[in-house]
């Protein structure tokens, strides 16, 4: 079995760096395992959320794939991230595992954390997005050896498009 290569883009908030996943992954036709984290004004009122949904299920902002409110001093997403975060995870073998993304929320959550690494040591390529943000987590991603860390900015996302079309598929 040949050695996945895995691509994680990183690069300033809002730079494009998820529309960048999600145009990838239109062009994949296989089998999705992993996890988006998306920001919702909906879920709960008033607040604005972040929750973990699965690539495998198409699943939309609830209750129950949340894993934090944004602006609340003193949760611990670790569980929830544990939970959601595994289960996203552990599909058998898909063509495909996408993580995006990785942040320094993760930093308490030992079994996601162990989860993720035991991913990128598998055989399935990984399509990601890290955070900019220092975590042992993150840096551990970065400096994987089957890793590929691509920095996105405004003027190189165009080019990366579509110098990475043929990655997925």
């Amino acid at each position: 079995m040949s050695m996945a290569e895995h691509l994680f883009f990183t690069g300033e908030k809002g730079v494009g760096k998820s529309t960048l996943v999600g145009g990838l992954l239109a062009l994949h036709r296989g089998s999705l395992g992993g996890f988006f984290t998306v920001k919702a004004r909906d879920v709960i009122p008033g607040e604005t959320t972040v929750h973990l949904l699965r690539a495998d299920l198409r699943e939309i902002p609830c209750r129950k794939n949340l894993l934090f409110c944004c602006g609340r001093r003193g949760q611990s997403a670790a569980e929830r991230f544990d939970r959601l975060g595994c289960a996203a995870l552990a599909v058998p073998v898909p063509g495909l595992f996408v993580m995006d993304e990785l942040g320094p929320h993760e930093v308490q959550a030992e079994a996601f954390c162990r989860a993720v690494l035991n991913v990128l040591d598998g055989p399935v390529p990984v399509l990601g997005v890290l955070q900019r943000a220092d975590s042992p987590l993150l840096r551990q991603v970065a400096s994987h050896p089957r890793v590929r860390m691509v920095e996105v900015t405004r003027e190189n996302r165009d080019g990366l498009a579509r110098s990475l079309a043929g990655w997925c598929g």
